[in-house]
Parts: structure tokens; sequence; C-alpha cells
């Protein structure tokens, strides 16, 4: 009954632990697949014009008509001045003539994060139609046509048109870029005239979107990020690779003077906390001139004490017997070292791997203390600069930090099989 009782609390311990492990990661995935808001804000809409401000939107845009030629585009409201418990929209008298005639507002919005297009309309007569216009900076137009939604044009009661986003062509807005920004909306007039009377203009957002990792890769120098922090986690986990495990096999097998007092050098700078060390590094990589170059950010770590240290402790827990066949079978100590040695040790390198991919990814300190230009940030210290130059672009900011926790998240999956061998079999070794 005991026993049950400890298995049973050590499932729901571990249980609750991975949770709260999985939780952050979960809820920042969650976060960038969102349109807009942050972790507990959801907006379902932008309110583009409700017209209770007068000639501007709610948005902060003018709204206005043009016309040119003989064709006529005028604009009132109704009723012309705004009660406390009544609400105004907008009527909008047009003749379509030898010229355009439209009304527009300004919106300022890209177009893939919305879902629809939705406005409450009505005809003075029935019948009135005209088409709406997503216009960009450069006046390139996304245009589809009201009897494309609602045929027979409008009728004399209110109405709310919804339009799906996918019924524009949006490509045809901002085609250098991979943004579908609208800088206008507008209504124009192709035919008659009539009278129509407007309200609630607002954009639906999507539920969902996968925007938000393709903005962040092209925006501004973030592949170079990427491209620094692959780079300098690479080379520090091959250099700890190759020089823990040396180091380590001389700790291990090799008899030489004041081996103790270096072992215990070593493991007493473990417990020196890197914060110590940032000004004597500073200074040191100063006087080198190495400041800003890729020397600062891997020499000082291509062999970390941590790493040292374990893997003398596991490799003085394999059998020197094995060591002693391959001597007795004319062996050198390379060739047992790199044919002997280091086969055996492979769930331990994949721990010192794992780890040190890990820690040299996410490192933030000494990169951000080190480096000085765009060319030599890495992704940590670029996510917080990223942070501080948009503001607080949720959605944004944890969709970059979700590409930069992939890569950790596909190292582990792979080797992970190797960790958990390294971590459970130096009990039984030897």
């Amino acid at each position: 009954m005991r026993e049950r009782f400890l298995i049973t609390l050590s499932v729901s311990i571990l249980t609750v632990m991975l949770i709260l492990t999985l939780l952050p990661l979960l809820l920042m995935f969650y976060t960038s697949v969102k349109p807009t808001g942050t972790l507990f804000d959801r907006k379902e809409e932008v309110l583009v014009a409700d017209f209770e401000v007068g000639e501007m939107n709610s948005i902060g845009g003018p709204i206005l008509t043009e016309a040119e030629g003989t064709s006529k585009a005028e604009m009132s409201f109704l009723p012309p001045q705004l009660s406390p418990k009544q609400s105004r929209a907008l009527q909008v008298h047009f003749e379509k003539g030898d010229g355009p005639a439209r009304w527009k507002t300004r919106v300022g919005q890209d177009m893939r994060k919305f879902s629809a297009l939705e406005f409450k309309v009505r005809g003075e007569q029935g019948g009135e139609s005209f088409t709406v216009d997503l216009v960009d900076l450069k006046g390139r137009r996304a245009s589809l046509g009201l009897e494309e939604v609602r045929r027979g044009g409008l009728t004399t009661r209110w109405e709310t048109v919804r339009i799906p986003m996918e019924m524009f062509r949006l490509e045809s807005l901002t085609p250098g870029l991979s943004e579908r920004n609208a800088e206008e909306l507008a209504l124009s007039f192709n035919q008659g005239s009539g009278l129509i009377v407007l309200d609630d203009v607002k954009f639906i957002f999507r539920k969902w979107t996968l925007n938000n990792y393709w903005d962040v890769l092209i925006s501004g120098p973030f592949g170079r990020y990427a491209a620094n922090s692959m780079g300098i986690a690479l080379f520090v986990t091959f250099t700890n690779l190759l020089f823990a495990t040396m180091v380590g096999y001389a700790f291990a097998r090799r008899d030489f003077p004041f081996k103790r007092l270096f072992f215990f050098m070593i493991i007493g700078s473990i417990a020196i906390p890197p914060q110590v060390l940032m000004v004597p590094v500073f200074i040191m990589m100063k006087h080198l001139g190495w400041l800003n170059t890729y020397w600062a950010l891997t020499i000082p770590n291509i062999v970390l004490p941590f790493d040292i240290f374990l893997m003398r402790q596991y490799i003085s827990k394999l059998p020197p017997a094995i060591e002693e066949a391959a001597r007795i079978d004319g062996a050198s100590e390379f060739q047992i070292f790199w044919r002997v040695i280091v086969p055996l040790c492979q769930p331990a390198l994949a721990v010192v791997g794992i780890n040190t991919f890990m820690g040299s990814w996410n490192t933030f300190l000494y990169p951000f203390l080190l480096t000085n230009t765009v060319e030599m940030r890495t992704l940590p210290v670029g996510l917080a600069l990223y942070k501080s130059l948009h503001g607080v672009d949720w959605v944004h900011l944890m969709a970059g930090s979700a590409i930069t926790a992939i890569p950790v998240i596909v190292v582990f999956l792979c080797f992970q099989r190797y960790i958990i061998e390294g971590l459970t079999r130096g009990s039984t070794v030897g």
C-alpha cells in the first residue's frame, strides 16, 4: 500500500512538473498564431467607422467623397446632429457621369489579418449598387462588385453585408511585399444615380493565422540573427564535444602534476555566476580587439567546466579492462581514445551536445554585452531589441520566440534516446 502511494505521488508530481514545463511553450505558440492582441486579449474586429465622430473614422482617418467631371458624390450624416441616445449613419448621394464618383476613408491595415469586411447598408429606392475597393499607397486596387455578393443590389431595408476577404484579389495590393496593405477603403459608384445609407463599417479578424511567422522571418535582419545563432551554437557545441571529452579522459585515466588541484579549480568555476565574469571578460575582449566579432562570442565558450566534469565522471565509470585489452592488441593512446572511449561515450556526448547547444543558442548576456551592430546580434538579442523597437507587438514577438525555440525542440527530440541513456547508464556501467 505504501509503495503504491509513493508511485502515485511520484507520477502526480512528474505530471504537474511536465504541465508546468510545457504550459509556457504552448501559450507562446497559441499567442503566435493570433492575428493581433495578447495572450488574454482577443480582438474580434476593427471598427473602421460608425460615423459617431463626424468626418473622422474610428481609427483616426478622414471620411470624404471625390468626384470628377460631371459625376457627383456628396455625403451627409443622418441625423445631422448627434443626440445622446441616438446612433448616426452616413448617407451618400451619387450621380455617375464621365468621371469617377467615390466615397472613401483611410484604413491602413494588412488585409491578411482579416477574414471579412462587414457593413450595414440600405438604398433609398432599392437596386443601388457600387464597387468595394481596397486601395494601397500607390493606388492599386483590389475591387469587388456588390452584385457578386448581393444580386439585384441594395434594398430599402437595413441589411448587413459580409464580404469574405478571399473574394478580393489581394495579390494586387503591395505586390513587392509579403503584406497586403490597404491604405483606403472606397465605394466606387459606376453607373446611375441614387442614395445609399451606410453604418458600422468593420473588418473581422481571422481566428488563426501563420502569417506572423513569415512576417518575422522576412522582417529586417532576422535571417542574419538566426544564422549567427546557428553558427555560434554549432561551433561551440563541436568544440565542447571534442575538448571536454579529451580533458575528461585525461582527468579520468591519466596522471599528471597538480591533477587534483586543477580538477578542484574546474569544479569551483562551475559555482561562479556568469554575471561575475562580465567585466573581466569584457575587458579581456577589448584588449584583444575582439569586441563585436565572432571570436568574442565563441572562444570564451569552446570548453565549459560542467562539460569537462560530466565527461570525466562518465569516463571514470567505464571498465579499464577495455582499454587494457586495446593496449595489448597494440593500439596507441589516440586509437584507444577515438576507437574505444569515444564510441562508449555516445550517451554522455549526447547530453553534453544538447546542453551546450541549448545554452549557446539561448544565451543573451554575453552576445548583448560583446556586440554592438545588427550584423553580429544573435536571436535572443534580436528578439529583445525587436520588442523595444516595435513596441509590444506580442503576436510577432511570440512568433519570433517560437521560431527560436524550434531548433532546440528538434535537437532534443532527435537525441532524447541518448540523453535518457546517458542519464541512467552511469549507474550500471562497470
